[in-house]
């Protein structure tokens, strides 16, 4: 065996830690506690995200491509949206670079930073695709929201039990030493949250 597949069995051989089987260190809570969703959009504007309101009788695929009109290639990893793919489906990483818009939904988000947290299991194991789509809409429910990251550190579950996650609280960016701020460098060129 190379050296790769020794570390790539061991790795399978792990599974994620259990409830309560590591203990955690102490958080002192700190900061705003303010979890409303008014905060939350606010925070995610500042980041470069954006909101994207149902109008009245609009289903939230008619709403994706009235913000997208040349959208082709809709993947979906929710069943609220049918979609042309299945984030399932997608079996190479050149089939997500296809993709125009993703839509997954987000265990919870952080009022503070307008941050949506998505893991292994709202990803459906397929991290790396959702950074190869064109844009991203972000499912969440303003009942998911927590303050800030002590809160979620202390309340949710799957910000501690995630075998992997990813906090996003906008599009891709980078800016260079002139602060000529570019979006979509390394990941999705816009991120957009439907409140659903």
């Amino acid at each position: 065996m190379s050296a790769r597949d020794v570390i790539m069995q061991r790795l399978k051989e792990k599974k994620s830690p259990q409830e309560g089987a590591y203990p955690l260190p102490p958080v002192v809570t700190l900061g705003d506690q303010d979890a409303s969703p008014e905060r939350f959009e606010a925070s995610l504007a500042l980041m470069g995200g954006r909101m994207l309101p149902l109008q009245d009788g609009e289903g939230i695929e008619q709403a994706i491509k009235r913000a997208f009109p040349e959208l082709r290639n809709l993947c979906t990893a929710v069943p609220e949206v049918e979609g042309t793919l299945r984030i399932e489906d997608l079996e190479t990483h050149e089939q997500a670079d296809t993709v125009d818009v993703m839509v997954v939904r987000a265990a919870f988000g952080v009022a503070e930073t307008g941050g949506v947290f998505l893991s292994e299991v709202e990803l459906k194991d397929h991290l790396a695709d959702v950074h190869l789509a064109q844009h991203l809409i972000v499912l969440l429910s303003k009942d998911e929201l927590v303050g800030n990251m002590h809160n979620a550190y202390q309340q949710r579950s799957e910000f501690r039990m995630a075998g992997y996650g990813v906090l996003m609280s906008g599009p891709s960016a980078t800016a260079d030493i002139q602060g000529v701020l570019i979006r979509g460098a390394q990941g999705v060129r816009s991120l957009s949250v439907i409140w659903a």
